[in-house]
């Protein structure tokens, strides 16, 4: 079973001053130098809408978004299509991907103070609401995958995660809890390890 739509968010550790806005030009310029993988498309404002994406990165495979929903800044990333043959390998993939795309925004001068991510707390959601509805069901059907990417993720570290709420009105979400911060770099480099 692969969700129609996985979404990954890391959170900004710094997210006090930081000009949403900028992210505009930083995601325009990633389409223009071929920044990531997959083939990007365009960028929209959506700074307007309430706890929604602010800017969006539209891509055709993916979709990266700087996000404040309940007051928490951070990229989200979003595999849109099923390219993978599993949910391990669409997890794998996501996961580097995303951060990826937060290593290239640590690393950016765009940003004064630079940004940071944390990586002691991450979300996953699942935005399939027919194949993962939010319900105890749903957790059963991700949880081993879920706990064999992690495990790879964070290594010797521990990674404990549970679903956020089990309200039918929002989509299937996780928490993840890491048990020690080790950086974005870090965690990208464990993703691109030969498995």
């Amino acid at each position: 079973m692969i969700p129609f739509r996985t979404q990954i968010k890391f959170f900004l550790k710094n997210p006090e001053g930081v000009d949403v806005g900028a992210f505009m030009g930083v995601f325009q310029r990633w389409i223009q130098q071929n920044a990531l993988e997959g083939l990007l498309i365009d960028v929209a404002d959506y700074r307007h809408v309430f706890e929604g994406p602010a800017i969006i990165l539209i891509g055709h495979e993916s979709d990266y978004a700087i996000e404040s929903r309940n007051g928490q800044t951070g990229l989200v990333y979003t595999r849109k299509h099923q390219l993978e043959p599993d949910l391990i390998t669409q997890l794998r993939t996501s996961f580097r991907l995303a951060l990826f795309a937060c290593e290239l925004l640590e690393k950016d001068t765009s940003f004064e103070p630079r940004l940071k991510f944390r990586t002691d707390e991450i979300e996953i959601r699942f935005a399939d609401r027919l194949q993962l509805p939010n319900r105890p069901e749903s957790f059963d059907l991700v949880k081993n995958d879920l706990a064999i990417v992690l495990a790879e993720l964070y290594g010797n570290n521990t990674a404990r995660f549970a679903p956020v709420q089990q309200d039918a009105r929002h989509i299937f979400t996780i928490k993840v809890q890491g048990e020690s911060a080790v950086g974005i770099s870090d965690l990208f480099h464990q993703t691109s390890a030969e498995r």
